[in-house]
């Protein structure tokens, strides 16, 4: 039987990420409708609405592009995609897979009759 509750959500919102950078000084001279504009772009045309398939890859091609049709710098495109990206990736990025591999046991020498050496 499904809940008529909705789950609760744990991370951010897009509206939450693209409010806190429109409050950032370094993003200040853009204004909340540009930032919106740039996610939005990178989030239909490079990540995909769910039911879609995109196969497109976000390159410096593609911020030359979308810095054309907003008419803002493409190292501003650069920082907005970066920073959204930042805030709403998911949990399991490089920083929590360091932290998992601290606790793990390495060998020394390698092969079958390795031997627990340290941890790191």
């Amino acid at each position: 039987m499904k809940s008529i509750f909705p789950k609760k959500t744990v991370g951010l919102t897009v509206g939450a990420i693209i409010d806190a950078m429109a409050k950032i000084d370094e993003f200040k001279h853009l204004g909340r409708e540009t930032i919106f504009s740039v996610v939005e772009i990178f989030l239909k045309e490079y990540v995909g609405m769910p039911g879609s398939v995109i196969t497109r890859k976000f390159t410096p091609e593609s911020a030359d592009e979308i810095a054309s049709r907003l008419d803002v710098s493409k190292a501003d495109v650069v920082k907005i995609v970066t920073i959204f990206r930042i805030r709403a990736g998911t949990e399991s990025g490089v920083k929590t897979k360091i932290m998992k591999a601290f606790g793990k046991v390495r060998a020394s020498g390698g092969g079958i009759r390795s031997t627990p050496m340290s941890k790191l």
